[in-house]
């Protein structure tokens, strides 16, 4: 065999041809590769050949993938020896980074073949013919079809011949199909091996690192940005609306690929009813996922939002992992495209809702899922990461929908009755006043959130109850953390699904309590004032424990309004009433002197409302702690009537000297911090919040 090139002038042909004839003198097989004159890499004659890629299927634009194909295209010139699989769930757009990686080689004049792993018989004869017609001997090719030879072995004995070429094996959503004389893909000596002959790149859902061994490197497709997703659709339908209006339908299909694309292909039929990204988008909120189906042309499965994940949902239903499915319908219910935290995910809870009662059924079926990318983690998944690593789980969110919308009454109930267990028992143990407690909290509430929008006005009372307790928690817990804004969603949510539940269910007044708390903080303080005044006018009891609270929260209420001496009518009278029924140690007893302190700093008598925070300091620290919320604002306002006395070097000693107490107790993002952080910033000018 040969692999000269074959030469251009008459000098070298003459040698070229004298070697020829040396060749077939000898009886060595005969093999001429073709070469483009200036860089000599092979070329296939008259730019097509076997198992041609599919390349009327790539859209005119390949958009957010360019560091993933600038990293393939060096790999096109200087393979590593390593298997590359494009991995993610499907819709992703996994096949289309392989056909713009195809025409890139093709456009470089290198060899390129496409072959598909959806049923391993053709998958077999696609390589054999390739082999053939890279000069594999017949009668080896014979030999593989009887099963007398490996065929793998066949054909990289064929492939190993040549070089700079471009293998793709596409739709290897099943690793089995890939299995070849009893070699599996991890061997890496069947099928799918590594080279630095030519390029092997592979499409497919499993990016179970497990699964691929150690000659493979997994590259991750996700999802696209709304904004790589704005420009997919106005690429496709530039008349369709600008560019604010694409991202906004972009984001709601959630960057996936081939939601993009139908999007595109519907808006651009003449006879479509809305012919513009927002209109598409009202047609979506109203009909759902349903909007997504296939179009006359889709004839495979694979093409059709919805139905390719039933694919992978059917693939592990027949590999035994049925327990997925149960699993999906559970994580569906949590919020789109939010890290739901993996030391929440109950085994036992979880192993109820999908009738696994084994925890390593559980295991085993969350793991099935993230290899078809059904879920992922919201870290990609790197050689030797632990478990503590990953910060959680997230369903795509139009996975979401269409399971939702896939699910009857009952099991619907089932689904949200487990999620709803899974928050409550991961929450269960969290303190809201405890600010160690508040990162945890806060993975939670986005979750809390879309169950009671999403499943509130479906499930049975029951859960409904549990949800809605959980939410006036959290929102609680929200308050303390300084995330007002997110309080004021909770309650909000919270009480509207409330109705279901009367207007007497013994939750209602604690949340209309921690909702009216959240206005306050935001500014809406007619709002709280109107809240607190209708809870105490229903209360039964004046002097209740309940009835204390709400008036101590009215009292600061009137006084953000500035009706200073109103605010302290109440604030004294309360006062009186807390030392007899609480005590003057207690917290809530501290808090009405520390506002009385507040009242008088708010009409201007600076020296007596700093006498009064010193007292109020001094049994805080005593009582409390030292590092207690509380005490610490009692910090804050000591030094802030400093500065309106005009001792501005004691006022910025103590700000300084409180800064580090928040940024060790509250966190550096915590309001009040940011608030001292301000008065810093402000102090030379006087202008202190």
């Amino acid at each position: 065999m040969t692999d000269e090139p074959f030469p251009a002038d008459e000098t070298r042909v003459r040698q070229g041809i004298a070697a020829l004839r040396d060749a077939l003198s000898a009886g060595r097989d005969l093999h001429i590769t073709y070469r483009s004159a200036d860089e000599g890499t092979p070329v296939v004659p008259g730019g097509h050949g076997v198992l041609w890629p599919p390349l009327g299927r790539l859209p005119k634009r390949v958009r957010g993938r360019e560091p993933l194909l600038e990293q393939l295209r060096t790999l096109l010139g200087a393979p590593d020896g390593r298997v590359h699989v494009l991995a993610g769930l499907g819709g992703t757009g996994k096949s289309t980074v392989a056909l713009q990686l195809a025409d890139i080689a093709v456009q470089a004049r290198r060899p390129v073949w496409w072959a598909s792993a959806v049923d391993a018989a053709a998958l077999s004869d696609s390589l054999l013919v390739l082999a053939q017609a890279l000069g594999a001997d017949d009668a080896q090719v014979d030999a593989a079809r009887t099963g007398r030879l490996a065929a793998c072995d066949v054909l990289w004995q064929a492939l190993e011949r040549h070089r700079d070429w471009l293998l793709v094996i596409d739709d290897a959503d099943d690793v089995a199909e890939l299995e070849t004389a009893g070699r599996t893909v991890r061997d890496g000596n069947g099928w799918v091996r590594g080279s630095r002959s030519g390029l092997v790149v592979v499409s497919t859902r499993d990016g179970d690192p497990r699964h691929w061994g150690r000659g493979a490197e997994l590259h991750p497709v996700g999802w696209l940005s709304k904004e790589q997703g704005g420009q997919v659709l106005v690429d496709l339908v530039p008349w369709a609306g600008d560019i604010t209006e694409a991202e906004a339908l972009a984001e709601r299909l959630g960057g996936l690929a081939l939601a993009l694309h139908h999007a595109g292909s519907q808006l651009a039929s003449p006879f479509a009813q809305r012919q513009s990204f927002s209109g598409y988008q009202q047609v979506l909120e109203s009909k759902g996922t349903a909007v997504l189906g296939g179009t006359a042309g889709d004839v495979d499965d694979r093409a059709v939002v919805g139905r390719t994940w039933e694919l992978s949902l059917a693939q592990l239903d027949a590999a035994g992992v049925g327990q997925a499915r149960g699993l999906l319908r559970v994580l569906a219910w949590f919020a789109p495209a939010v890290p739901i935290p993996i030391s929440g995910l109950d085994h036992e809870i979880l192993g109820r809702a999908c009738d696994s009662p084994d925890p390593a059924g559980v295991v085993a079926g969350l793991e099935a899922l993230l290899s078809v990318g059904l879920i992922q983690t919201s870290l990609p998944a790197a050689e030797g990461a632990t478990a503590e690593a990953i910060a959680g789980v997230m369903v795509h969110p139009l996975v979401a929908e269409t399971v939702r919308e896939d699910l009857d009454h009952v099991e619907t109930d089932r689904a949200v009755s487990a999620a709803t267990e899974l928050l409550i028992h991961a929450t269960a143990d969290l303190q809201v006043d405890k600010p160690a407690h508040w990162p945890a909290w806060q993975k939670w509430w986005a979750h809390l959130e879309e169950m009671l929008n999403a499943a509130g006005p479906l499930v049975r009372e029951p859960v409904l109850a549990n949800l809605v307790c959980t939410a006036c928690v959290t929102a609680t817990m929200l308050l303390w953390a300084g995330s007002y804004n997110a309080s004021v969603k909770i309650s909000e949510a919270a009480l509207k699904r409330l109705t279901r539940l009367g207007p007497d269910h013994p939750v209602t007044r604690p949340l209309r309590r921690v909702q009216a708390g959240a206005y306050q903080f935001v500014n809406r303080l007619a709002e709280a004032d109107r809240i607190y005044r209708e809870l105490l006018s229903t209360a039964s009891d004046g002097n209740s424990m309940e009835s204390l609270e709400i008036r101590a929260d009215l009292a600061v209420v009137v006084a953000e309004q500035k009706r200073f001496a109103e605010a302290e009518n109440l604030l004294q009278e309360l006062l009186r009433d807390q030392e007899s029924a609480l005590g003057a140690d207690d917290e809530r007893t501290l808090a009405t002197r520390y506002e009385i302190a507040r009242t008088l700093a708010g009409r201007g008598d600076f020296a007596e409302a700093e006498n009064r925070f010193r007292d109020v300091l001094r049994d805080q620290e005593a009582w409390l702690k030292p590092q207690h919320p509380a005490t610490l604002a009692t910090r804050y306002e000591i030094a802030r009537v400093l500065v309106k006395q005009g001792d501005r070097a004691e006022a910025e000693r103590l700000f300084r000297q409180l800064l580090k107490q928040q940024q060790q107790v509250l966190g550096s993002d915590h309001p009040h911090t940011r608030l001292t952080l301000r008065a810093l910033s402000g102090l030379n000018e006087g202008n202190i919040p």
